[in-house]
């Protein structure tokens, strides 16, 4: 059985990586220009002995000193670059292996949902290959038009240039957060999948989240994100790093009812390395 991710696993370094972040505080110093490039934009990536030892050290700094928008930075040089795609090309298993083994039960909640909220548009944020929401269109009725939101330009080129599609779905290249802000209507179905939200900094997070519970209601959020699973969610509130990625687990029931929405519904279940939290949620 897999290890589930646990925040001790961003806490917790092995010998190569304590030899590394000391060999990154060493060449901060020597090279505080170049530190201050990565502080600004971290590469997720990085090549060469100084940016390999840079990031290590300036990732257990930021850990440290709770700076979440350098991760949020870091996530988003991931998912845009050359890393998000080959896992995008790589993943389409995960739609069947995860969701549709994993999250029957959640989403017969959410077509009970739907079936008294009706709502007309189906918004994913972190499409990837368009699986689930192609899927989604499909299963729940009265959906007029659907958006699939990622900001791996690659991955959208592909599905735009697919024809497997129901015609009603548009694929963008998008921060998800920034569309909500700029674009997004009422009467919609927000979805997030297989951990996207992870890569959002809280303070966004609520930004993207009192939004449309504050300007387009009436809404319906579903997101499947992973927690750590030494998270425990019943008393600590705090958004923490966790894992070797580093991504965020937050406390979505919290998440969402402290930005107007009431959890209608939550579950828990595994997927190799991950705890799955599976939570619908409704704006009031």
């Amino acid at each position: 059985m897999n290890k589930i991710l646990a925040i001790e696993d961003a806490e917790n370094y092995g010998i190569k990586q304590r030899a590394k972040i000391s060999l990154g505080k060493l060449a901060a110093k020597a090279a505080p220009g170049r530190a201050k490039q990565l502080i600004r934009s971290p590469l997720s990536a990085p090549k060469g002995l100084r940016d390999k030892s840079l990031m290590a050290f300036l990732k257990h700094q930021a850990r440290l000193e709770q700076r979440a928008e350098f991760f949020e930075a870091l996530h988003k040089d991931f998912w845009r670059g050359k890393g998000g795609n080959v896992f995008a090309e790589n993943c389409d298993h995960r739609f069947e292996q995860m969701f549709i083994a994993n999250q029957k039960p959640d989403f017969e909640q959410l077509l009970k949902i739907c079936a008294t909220r009706k709502p007309k548009k189906i918004v994913e944020f972190g499409c990837n290959s368009g699986l689930l929401l192609n899927y989604m269109v499909k299963q729940i009725p009265g959906i007029e038009s659907a958006i699939g939101i990622d900001i791996n330009q690659q991955q959208i080129e592909r599905n735009q240039q697919a024809d497997h599609f129901e015609p009603i779905i548009q694929f963008l290249v998008h921060d998800g957060v920034q569309w909500v802000l700029d674009s997004a209507e009422e009467d919609t179905l927000f979805v997030t999948n297989g951990g996207v939200m992870e890569y959002f900094r809280r303070e966004r997070l609520d930004q993207m989240l009192n939004h449309i519970a504050t300007h387009l209601p009436p809404a319906i959020f579903f997101a499947i994100e992973p927690n750590a699973s030494d998270h425990d969610l019943d008393h600590e509130l705090d958004s923490i790093p966790f894992g070797q990625e580093l991504s965020f687990s937050h406390n979505y029931k919290d998440r969402f009812e402290s930005n107007g929405f009431d959890v209608v519904h939550q579950r828990s279940t595994t997927f190799e390395s991950w705890k799955m939290m599976a939570t619908i949620a409704m704006t009031r």
